[in-house]
This record gives structure tokens, C-alpha cells and sequence, in this order.
């Protein structure tokens, strides 16, 4: 299998029972995402689909090493991963240095930012999108000065 086939396949099954804030299947956003890349970078699509693996399962970036992964993938949705132990500012440094790695954010706070994928809009979700609107800016000139 290769690897963006591999990716799909693994991150489905990791999220085959989680659904979003607007209850449709996790699934969906980690295709979004995937689907913002580049379609001639399978590695860099792989890694977009599994951006979240790490975070919200029992997943290790030491497991997808194993699973055969390329570096850059595994080190990719390393960077996606946010520790609870840092802060977010840092978390967004981490990854503001990285091009490929601002690319999936980038994707992944564009779709979280879409209050249509939500039931309803409370005062968290209202902070929320200011917190994106504010890694979106800065990830986006990180980006822009990368090249």
C-alpha cells in the first residue's frame, strides 16, 4: 500500500468512532484537510490526513515510525500535535517555522473556523475563532516569508 493509502486507512480506523461538533463524522475533516494539499505530494497529503493522530488517539509518533512511514511524514504530524504541557503561542511557533507543516494547519484552522460545521454558536466557540483568526494570521506570514 502506499503511503497516503496507508495514511487513509489508519487514521480512518483511528477515528471510524468520533464525530465532529456538528456530529458528522471526524473522518470528513481529516479528508478536508488532506484535500487542501498539494495533489502531486502524497507525503505531504498523508500527513495532512493524519494531523490529528497523535493528539486525539492512542497513537505515538514512535508507532507511524514503525508502520513505515517517511521521517518527513512522521515529523510532520509530530509538529501538528499540540501538548498540553505548551502553550499554544509556542505550539504555533513550533510550527510557524516550517512551511509544510504551516500548509496543514493552515487547512485544518480554515475548517475548524466554519461555524456552519457547528450546531450552534456559543460564547467558547466565539473564542475560539478569535484564537484561530490569530494563528491564522500568523501562520499565514510565516508562510509568506518562508519563500
Amino acid at each position: 500500500m502506499n503511503v497516503l493509502g496507508k495514511a487513509i486507512a489508519i487514521t480512518a480506523e483511528a477515528f471510524k468512532d468520533k464525530t465532529d461538533r456538528g456530529g458528522k463524522p471526524y473522518m470528513l475533516h481529516c479528508l478536508f484537510v488532506m484535500n487542501q494539499m498539494p495533489h502531486g505530494d502524497q507525503e505531504l497529503q498523508a500527513a495532512a490526513v493524519m494531523h490529528d493522530l497523535l493528539e486525539d488517539t492512542h497513537l505515538e509518533k514512535h508507532n507511524l515510525k514503525n508502520m513505515g512511514f517517511p521521517d518527513r511524514v512522521v515529523e510532520l504530524v509530530a509538529r501538528m500535535t499540540h501538548d498540553p504541557d505548551v502553550t499554544y503561542q509556542v505550539y504555533l511557533d513550533g510550527i510557524a517555522g516550517w512551511p509544510d507543516a504551516c500548509r496543514i494547519k493552515l487547512a485544518d484552522l480554515r475548517h475548524n473556523s466554519d461555524i456552519t460545521r457547528l450546531k450552534g454558536l456559543r460564547q467558547k466557540d466565539f473564542k475560539r475563532l478569535e484564537k484561530y483568526q490569530r494563528a491564522y494570521t500568523q501562520l499565514t506570514e510565516a508562510l509568506k516569508n518562508s519563500y
